[in-house]
């Protein structure tokens, strides 16, 4: 046995002198980069997915992914990124927020690494700060307007056309909206899905002409308080105060496409992807699409713009950031991605792809929308502090605030904060 020993000692020896004499150790395992991924709190079967395939095709990389829920995220991010150190790695970023995050240091450069001419117009615009790529497109935005067809059948209204060319004003919405009301049902006419925020509601004061914001993004008053916004807003809150076809203080977004879902509403303005929940958790209800409405006496105006990601600068692992995003920018996960969250594609050749799939009416609609009427939210460093001020305001019109006063304090507000990105 000692002799065995020996022996094998010697080969031992023998290999590791001849490692040693190529300037080498004996090789070992590695283990598994850890990405640390700041995500939105979408539905597991929304995310996990995407997930689970890049680290299939990447197994020396794995994915730390903290999912956090849309009331949060954004406190969230602004704690983590202000620590100014290489947590998170990477964060989904509101487009938006580019022009903010970077602005104060807080996103790589992803010009290099992106082929620009393989994005929708409006993706690449929003993704883009001082002239170079700073967040990477991940999906596009749009509403319409759902409705309840057996609701409008048993209250003998005429349903909105699918046809954009006849949308429906929001008088037009209002008229039915009131016959659709049935407070001993508790039974609304009409609700939106984002009843606080500018993103769904700067377009009804831009319906009229109204501006959000200074073209070079610094200044608010005369903007968001103007003639238009401050006429569109007193009618909004009618809504609520005076017509009482709205229900009132349903700051949370799902709940009130859970109440359209169980029949409590019976128009709501929403998001494409709240088609995939309304199909899933209310598989019976039978539900047409229509376009967003406008002012009969203004021009059709939709928003859009949506999630992107982005790498933090300060990461520790650029090399395995820069295969995320690559990985995450190719045509398969594209199409992964708009089956399980049917965000409008930011890839153009996703369009092409899946073209049976967008042969629908909600499809045509997006697809003359943002060739048409799409509008993003304004470009400005300050865009955070923008959308919690207005906000605030907006909640305290929804119930009963002066109007012109509520949009004149925001705008001060905003201009102060405004200065320190001056």
């Amino acid at each position: 046995m000692a002799k065995i020993a020996r022996r094998g000692l010697g080969r031992l020896s023998l290999a590791a002198g001849a490692a040693a004499a190529l300037g080498g150790t004996p090789a070992r395992a590695q283990a598994p980069t850890t990405l640390k991924v700041i995500w939105m709190g979408w539905p597991d079967n929304q995310v996990n997915p995407l997930m689970e395939w890049f680290e299939k095709r990447n197994p020396s990389i794995k994915l730390a992914v903290e999912k956090i829920p849309f009331n949060q995220i954004f406190q969230t991010i602004e704690v983590r990124l202000q620590a100014r150190n290489a947590d998170p790695d990477i964060f989904i970023c509101d487009s938006p927020l580019t022009a903010s995050y970077g602005a104060r240091g807080h996103l790589m450069d992803l010009t290099p690494h992106l082929d620009a001419s393989r994005f929708a117009k409006s993706a690449l615009a929003a993704a883009t700060h001082e002239g170079k790529i700073a967040s990477a497109p991940f999906g596009s935005s749009m509403q319409v307007m759902f409705y309840n067809k057996a609701m409008f059948r048993e209250a003998g209204v005429a349903p909105p056309p699918a046809d954009v060319a006849q949308r429906w004003t929001w008088e037009k919405t209002l008229e039915a909206a009131r016959k659709l009301t049935d407070a001993a049902k508790g039974q609304w006419g009409y609700a939106f899905e984002q009843s606080e925020r500018p993103y769904q509601l700067l377009p009804l004061g831009q319906s009229l002409g109204g501006v959000a914001l200074s073209q070079d993004g610094f200044k608010a008053s005369g903007f968001i308080d103007g003639p238009a916004f401050v006429e569109a807003y007193t009618w909004m809150q009618r809504l609520y105060t005076d017509w009482k076809v709205s229900p009132q203080g349903q700051f949370d977004p799902n709940i009130p496409v859970e109440m359209f879902g169980n029949g409590k509403v019976a128009m709501l303005v929403a998001g494409t992807f709240s088609v995939a929940t309304l199909q899933q958790r209310f598989p019976s209800l039978d539900f047409g699409i229509a376009p967003m409405p406008y002012f009969e006496k203004g021009k059709p105006v939709t928003p859009t713009g949506a999630w992107h990601f982005a790498i933090n600068p300060r990461t520790r692992n650029q090399s395995q950031t820069l295969t995320f995003l690559r990985d995450f920018m190719t045509e398969e996960l594209h199409s992964l991605w708009f089956k399980l969250r049917p965000y409008p594609p930011v890839l153009k050749s996703i369009w092409d792809a899946e073209k049976a799939t967008f042969d629908t009416d909600m499809w045509r609609i997006v697809r003359h929308e943002l060739d048409n009427t799409a509008q993003p939210r304004p470009a400005t460093p300050g865009f955070r502090e923008y959308e919690d001020l207005v906000r605030v305001a907006l909640r305290d019109i929804q119930t009963g605030a002066d109007v012109k006063a509520a949009l004149s304090g925001a705008a001060q507000r905003i201009d102060r904060e405004m200065q320190k990105y001056r």
